[in-house]
């Protein structure tokens, strides 16, 4: 078989994929002024709960500018994570969307989640690596339709 670079390193590109979830996704997230638990919730609102207190002219088009210039891209960023790991695979062999939204959106362990998924831990343990790759994969469409530059490639090559 013919490698055509296409091939991730699976350990590299699911620490990485780990990692962005952990630190930069909470980042997005606070900078468009949402919270986690908005994100899994019936109505998923991007819109920040924000309040005008002065009601002076500057201080609300310096706030809409704001709102413009960061948790505009900020909002695009989370929802294009968001859809990626909505996004992966959910079945019984491989319960990838149920491990990454009980992970990194619901903040659940993995004991949580072998009991919920029926699964033992260990067999979650490896899921999970699979499921941050398949994530990898999935964000480089999503950042695409949300128009997320930004967003860093996770998918690590192998050399």
């Amino acid at each position: 078989m013919y490698d055509l670079g296409l091939i991730p390193d699976y350990y590299e590109t699911a620490r990485k994929a780990k990692q962005f979830l952990n630190h930069n996704f909470q980042h997005y997230l606070n900078l468009c002024g949402m919270h986690r638990n908005q994100l899994s919730s019936p109505q998923l609102s991007p819109a920040p709960g924000s309040t005008y207190q002065n009601g002076v002219e500057k201080s609300v088009i310096a706030e809409a500018q704001d709102d413009i210039d960061i948790a505009e891209p900020a909002r695009r960023a989370v929802s294009a994570i968001y859809r990626a790991m909505e996004n992966c695979t959910d079945t019984m062999l491989k319960p990838y969307r149920r491990i990454l939204l009980g992970t990194f959106i619901e903040g659940k362990t993995i004991p949580q989640l072998s009991l919920e998924i029926h699964l033992s831990e260990k067999s979650i343990s490896t899921k999970k690596n699979d499921a941050l790759c398949e994530f990898a994969d999935r964000l480089e469409f999503w950042k695409r339709v949300y128009k997320c530059p930004e967003i860093s490639n996770l998918i690590v090559r192998k050399n």
